[in-house]
């Protein structure tokens, strides 16, 4: 990536210029004409150097990470060679970070004037793609021009740790997919399901030689087939609260992704869905690789209030499959987002609800009605969870230092049942 430098004449050319033409008007109003053969050389000269020795504008950057893949509390090293126009000399470099990311300065130097190299710990603080700038002071034109650059120099993508958790919500109505969950339908598994009399067909293996023997005529084992889940987490990403223990996107972040690395692990299929400024989405899939797609799709959830949908409509079916379990992050303050919620178990869905927030409004000093005021908004918020729970829609609280398989474990002993309302 290359900077552009923005010359402009350094302060001391002005005053020079300035007490020079100060003097020359001196001698001419004087009538010594004589003595401006002293000061035209030096003029002349600064004149002749400023449209002669004009330089480039193109600071040339290269950059080296030590990691292509950064975890939150993860440090790498960066390198950056800055390299300035032939006969401009490189003042100064200052590394310019978001706050994503701390650097920490190991080395600069001067490998020649022109070119700079310099080397920084990062240490990734937050998740979220961090643009990782450089300010460049320069001096051009035998000290007469000096400059600066903005350069940008590398993004960073800061992928989200999650937690390890085991309670992960699964559906009642399992789709046709190999997997680690005992369903309802009859197939290859282990766990009993029945006996029935022997048709042709069925494999020797499953005849139950025991039962045969008493009855006198052939019986085999039926079992429940063994199935995989869809679990898509759906994050409400309409406004961002600030508070205690990570603000309600991050919490939320956090807990969709450690929602997804379960059901990976269970070799179940997870997708991801966020609802705010930009509606993203990532259908369900399996895998170590589709896990890094939805840290990437991850990464590019920010907070905003411009399109939350009220329904389901605008969502591919491969997105929100039929008998899918959906987990919601929500601090429940948009009324689109619960709209959201309300629609999809209409239509069928299993959901359960993590309210991630953990703040509440604060009394201002001297403030008669603030008091009732947060009564009110407390019973509100008492209101949409008995909305939710008429609907059959279990709400858990991840309160402050809480775990997260804590607040999903009763939510998950039993299988979510659909409703056809």
């Amino acid at each position: 990536m290359d900077g552009k430098i923005d010359w402009e004449s350094a302060d001391w050319v002005f005053g020079v210029v300035t007490a020079g033409v100060l003097a020359a008007l001196a001698v001419v109003a004087a009538g010594r004409f004589d003595l401006v053969v002293f000061g035209a050389p030096l003029l002349g000269a600064l004149a002749g150097a400023w449209w002669s020795s004009r330089p480039d504008r193109t600071v040339r950057v290269s950059a080296e990470l030590s990691a292509e893949r950064v975890f939150e509390g993860d440090s790498i090293i960066l390198r950056v060679q800055l390299t300035a126009p032939p006969g401009t000399e490189l003042l100064d470099a200052e590394l310019r970070t978001g706050a994503e990311l701390g650097a920490v300065p190991l080395g600069v130097r001067h490998l020649t004037p022109e070119v700079l190299r310099g080397e920084w710990e990062l240490h990734a603080l937050r998740w979220g793609r961090a643009v990782v700038r450089m300010r460049v002071t320069t001096r051009g034109a035998a000290g007469l021009l000096v400059g600066g650059a903005q350069c940008a120099v590398t993004e960073v993508a800061i992928f989200p740790n999650a937690d390890r958790i085991s309670a992960v919500p699964r559906p009642m109505d399992l789709p046709d997919l190999l997997g680690v969950h005992l369903g309802r339908r009859k197939g290859e598994g282990v766990e009993f399901a029945g006996l029935r009399e022997y048709q042709p067909g069925d494999p020797l293996r499953a005849v139950n030689w025991p039962v045969s023997a008493r009855r006198g005529q052939l019986y085999v084992t039926e079992r429940l087939a063994e199935q995989a889940a869809k679990v898509v987490t759906m994050i409400d990403a309409s406004g961002d609260v600030r508070q205690t223990g990570g603000s309600t996107l991050e919490l939320s972040v956090h807990g969709a992704l450690a929602v997804v690395q379960a059901a990976l692990r269970r070799e179940d299929r997870a997708g991801v869905v966020a609802l705010g400024g930009v509606v993203r989405w990532l259908a369900p899939d399996l895998g170590r690789r589709h896990f890094y797609r939805v840290v990437e799709a991850l990464l590019d959830v920010q907070p905003g209030s411009g399109s939350a949908p009220s329904n389901a409509d605008g969502f591919p079916r491969t997105v929100l499959p039929r008998g899918a379990a959906i987990v919601v992050f929500s601090p429940l303050l948009d009324e689109r987002v619960i709209s959201a919620v309300v629609d999809l178990r209409r239509r069928g869905f299993g959901l359960v609800v993590v309210d991630v927030l953990r703040a509440e409004p604060q009394p201002r000093p001297g403030a008669d009605y603030d008091p009732i005021a947060i009564r009110m908004w407390r019973l509100g918020r008492r209101g949409i969870r008995y909305r939710l729970a008429e609907l059959g829609i279990p709400v858990g609280t991840w309160s402050e230092g809480a775990e997260l398989d804590e607040v999903l474990r009763p939510m998950s002993l039993r299988p979510l049942m659909g409703s056809r309302r």
